[in-house]
């Protein structure tokens, strides 16, 4: 069975090589760079988060279309390069709204496979990974599922065209939503449901985590071969969050520390008294942190939720909160000359100070230097 669904994959990625795409495999500093103009351009100036021309605008795309605005107000953009066959996604970061923070509170876990109901006619089936321990942020997946229908008309549309080449890319939660809709596209290649010579390269930027350990695994591998990128200021503290708790629950199944318990009680009277108040010492402080989590970032928040979503089913969630850095981390270090310009000092109340397109920028053009 392993051995098949290696095959698969394998057979997955075999357009990469045959296929005479035009996106290649690796990070490509130049087309990085035209990715944040257009994430700045399409989100970030019409959200007035900063100046506007702080960042210029696209030298090789053009604008084609813009979606209609849907769960936490969301919206993506399509883009076309100028002469080469190559469309753009972008999704939308945060933008000064309740509704686009409350995706990023409603930061409970859900399995990585599963179905949601969005409203009383709709629900959406979707599988982002194949281990059945694997799971994703919850707002965020949200979020994806509303957008998902506008996004795979388009590509269908442009694939029944002759594109075959697409760039997903998305800055901050844009970015985090962007690690699930490659998830997802990738799966529906891997089910047959979406071509296989279709090419996708993915650029998320400052991308906070999307998922557990499990979720990270399955993501590496079917982003293969070197196809999908976050790109990281190291003084940015969105790719920090959310915030990560690790239980015995989130080893591997043959971890002996998920199986401490049963190995205590093998042991003789007193050493298993002993050892079953350090393990109680040790593993309970996480365990109330995750039913915490979930409590007050899951059902607590899920009441906002429903107001900003009336018809949507509140799903079951996953009983961990153990986020992880996911994919190829591109590293951007700054320089005593950034800090002259993007000040570090803690008392500084702009809590956006490392994160923009803008900072962003000027680190990615620094490191073509």
């Amino acid at each position: 069975m392993r051995f098949l669904s290696s095959l698969l994959i394998s057979l997955t990625f075999f357009p990469y090589l045959i296929h005479g795409q035009i996106l290649r495999p690796g990070y490509d500093r130049s087309e990085y760079i035209e990715m944040l103009r257009i994430n700045q351009k399409a989100h970030i100036e019409v959200n007035k988060w900063t100046e506007s021309g702080s960042v210029p605008d696209p030298e090789e795309y053009d604008f084609v279309y813009r979606s209609r605005r849907v769960a936490f107000d969301n919206i993506w953009d399509l883009w076309k390069h100028k002469q080469k066959d190559i469309a753009v996604i972008a999704v939308q970061g945060s933008i000064p709204t309740s509704a686009s923070f409350l995706a990023n509170l409603y930061a409970a876990m859900i399995p990585a496979t599963g179905t949601l109901q969005l409203d009383d006619h709709t629900s959406w089936s979707y599988t982002l990974a194949d281990d059945d321990h694997a799971a994703v942020h919850v707002g965020w997946l949200v979020a994806l599922a509303h957008l998902s229908f506008s996004i795979e008309h388009k590509i269908d549309s442009l694939y029944n065209t002759g594109t075959r080449d697409f760039i997903l890319t998305g800055h901050s939660q844009g970015g985090a939503i962007v690690y699930l809709l490659t998830a997802y596209l990738r799966h529906k290649q891997l089910k047959g449901t979406l071509p296989s010579d279709i090419v996708f390269k993915t650029y998320c930027s400052a991308a906070p985590k999307p998922g557990n350990l499990f979720f990270a695994y399955d993501y590496e591998t079917i982003t293969l071969p070197d196809m999908a990128f976050n790109v990281v200021n190291t003084v940015d503290w969105v790719p920090d969050v959310p915030f990560s708790i690790q239980t015995p629950d989130d080893y591997t199944a043959i971890n002996p520390f998920r199986g401490a318990r049963s190995a205590i009680k093998k042991q003789k009277f007193p050493k298993n008294i002993a050892l079953r108040y350090v393990y109680n010492k040790l593993s309970k402080p996480g365990k109330r942190a995750q039913r915490n989590y979930q409590k007050y970032l899951g059902k607590m928040i899920s009441r906002s939720v429903k107001k900003q979503l009336p018809g949507m089913e509140i799903p079951e969630y996953y009983k961990s909160n153990y986020y992880v850095r996911t994919g190829r981390i591109i590293l951007l270090k700054p320089t005593e000359d950034y800090f002259k310009l993007f000040s570090n000092d803690i008392s500084n109340t702009d809590i956006w100070q490392h994160h923009l397109p803008l900072q962003y920028l000027y680190l990615a053009q620094k490191q073509a230097e």
